[in-house]
């Protein structure tokens, strides 16, 4: 049976309620990939977990995906597997979800976690069924289980303010994994409403917040174009960014496409790249075909953005900037 797949993060434009509740709580976002751990309902062992990434299920193995790291974290801490199973038992749970991110070594760059080659996990929710855990009592089943969790940064009553001043600082995760370097800067941060509550839409109060160097957008400018930048001219400018495309390689290296850090990526990031924008900025994307820009003439200056982008960004990591 196939399990939960965790909400898409948004930014904070597309989910601005979150400004209207009383609380929030902040934890750091971790740059990696997301994973999933599977206690199906009626599990009797260990052996009946599976794993999944955040579109893949993976199988008790988890084989496939990050060559088994990811899984192989649970897999040889039998322990914890254990205290995990007897935790939810003790509450009566029937299925359960444990959602959280794997990362280390070989999975993101931009952020250091740890100094060796490990590729580690930490927990960020919990699922019951289809229902959520509040916030409280993922921290207790963690804490008894013993199982890591993402580091929780702040909380309070949610502001821009407040929430621009939790970025831009070193990664907390790295510096309790002993990387201790005040330029190894934190994605960002993943805020949820506390109580966690959903939108008049049903879409749950969680948003992304993300450090400049990882933005997926510019700065938004509402003057009109300058004579010489079209519309589709300024929609790339504003969304063809390091940190989208960067997070569009990592998805696609979760499903297991060769990235090779050279040009010849491009075959596969662009089309990855295209699902992404059409998901997160398709009004943007509308206003301009609206303006008049043809979609061939708005995909080709895409296009173009992209390649020169990535470019940048390759010879930067080449010159170890």
């Amino acid at each position: 049976m196939p399990f939960m797949k965790y909400p898409e993060l948004v930014r904070l434009d597309k989910r601005p309620e979150i400004l209207s509740v009383k609380s929030v709580v902040a934890t750091e976002k971790i740059h990696g990939t997301n994973f999933r751990v599977h206690f199906p309902a009626g599990i009797t062992s260990v052996d009946e977990i599976v794993f999944g990434g955040r579109n893949e299920e993976l199988g008790p193995q988890g084989a496939g995906f990050y060559g088994g790291r990811p899984a192989a974290f649970f897999r040889s801490q039998s322990d914890l597997l254990d205290r995990m199973l007897a935790t939810f038992a003790s509450y009566g749970f029937g299925e359960v979800t444990v959602f959280g991110e794997a990362f280390g070594s070989g999975v993101q760059r931009g952020v250091r976690y740890v100094s060796d080659d490990r590729v580690i996990f930490r927990a960020f929710d919990i699922a019951v069924g289809e229902s959520f855990v509040t916030y409280e009592l993922f921290t207790t089943l963690c804490d008894a289980m013993d199982l890591p969790r993402v580091p929780e940064i702040w909380r309070g009553e949610p502001s821009l303010a407040a929430f621009d001043a939790l970025l831009e600082k070193p990664s907390v995760e790295g510096e309790r994994n002993g990387v201790v370097d005040p330029k190894n800067v934190a994605e960002g941060v993943v805020i949820r409403a506390n109580p966690l509550l959903r939108d008049v839409f049903g879409q749950w109060l969680i948003i992304k917040h993300k450090a400049e160097s990882f933005s997926e957008v510019g700065k938004r400018d509402d003057r009109a174009p300058r004579a010489d930048q079209s519309a589709a001219d300024a929609f790339a400018a504003r969304f063809v960014l390091p940190g989208r495309i960067e997070n569009a390689l990592g998805r696609l290296r979760d499903a297991g496409t060769l990235v090779v850090d050279d040009m010849q990526d491009m075959q596969n990031l662009v089309p990855a790249m295209f699902t992404d924008l059409h998901k997160e900025c398709r009004p943007e994307w509308d206003a301009v075909l609206a303006a008049g820009i043809a979609e061939k003439t708005l995909r080709g200056v895409v296009t173009k953005a992209i390649g020169t982008t990535y470019r940048r960004m390759l010879l930067a990591r080449a010159n170890g900037q």
